[in-house]
């Protein structure tokens, strides 16, 4: 009983909070591209967030997960990708410091939505430790980077989609989401969120705030490891 208890309490907290932060935001960052760093696709925040997040004590009740699309006219490579996350109805100061979760996937032949089943069917994605991405605070929100492990290479003229979504618990950390970005450059970006009856992929009203980087630094210092891992 005890346990049904805490699970209808979080339920009644969760559809209060519903499933964007209830908060303007603020449009614009304070974070400035290296010299090494070439911007690919680059959509910066603009407002709330919007609920994107593995409830871990409470899944598969509850799960929660954002992706926006992107698209590139010719091959591209990519090593880093940063994104703008908020949080909200938390009994704990910010930021969570929790798991990252990144999915990445096809669309699914609608130019509108990413394929499903969510998760199972990314063609790619990366399950981020703690410490092996950075999070700093930007504005009302904040601004994460991540290395990726190996060059990703995007196909030509090929429609993908990004999921960003952290992992913790409801109780007491509150939630987490990916930032607006008005207007997205495509389709809408979309959300699922069960329990809420938000389905798996439910078109929103704008877009999420991600950039995409080839940083040629990163590749030097990940170069140089190698060889001297070699010697």
């Amino acid at each position: 009983m005890k346990l049904v208890l805490s699970l209808l309490v979080l339920a009644v907290s969760l559809s209060m909070a519903g499933v964007t932060a209830d908060v303007e935001g603020t449009s614009g960052t304070n974070w400035v591209p290296s010299d090494a760093e070439t911007i690919l696709w680059e959509q910066p925040q603009t407002g709330g967030a919007q609920g994107s997040q593995y409830f871990t004590d409470m899944y598969p009740d509850y799960d929660a997960g954002v992706a926006d699309d992107f698209m590139f006219p010719t091959s591209t490579d990519c090593n880093r990708i940063k994104w703008w996350g908020g949080y909200w109805n938390s009994a704990e100061p910010f930021p969570i410091v929790a798991p990252v979760e990144i999915y990445l996937y096809l669309d699914d032949g609608t130019g509108g939505s990413p394929t499903l089943p969510q998760h199972s069917s990314a063609i790619q994605s990366w399950m981020i430790a703690v410490g092996e991405y950075d999070e700093v605070a930007d504005l009302d929100n904040f601004l994460c980077t991540y290395d990726f492990p190996s060059v990703v290479t995007f196909d030509p003229n090929v429609t993908y989609w990004v999921e960003v979504r952290k992992a913790y618990a409801f109780d007491p950390y509150g939630q987490y989401g990916f930032v607006v970005a008005d207007p997205g450059f495509l389709a809408p970006c979309v959300q699922g969120f069960d329990g809420l009856g938000v389905d798996w992929w439910t078109p929103q009203t704008a877009g999420a705030a991600f950039v995409l980087i080839y940083d040629d630094a990163a590749l030097e210092a990940s170069t140089w490891g190698d060889i001297k891992t070699i010697f």
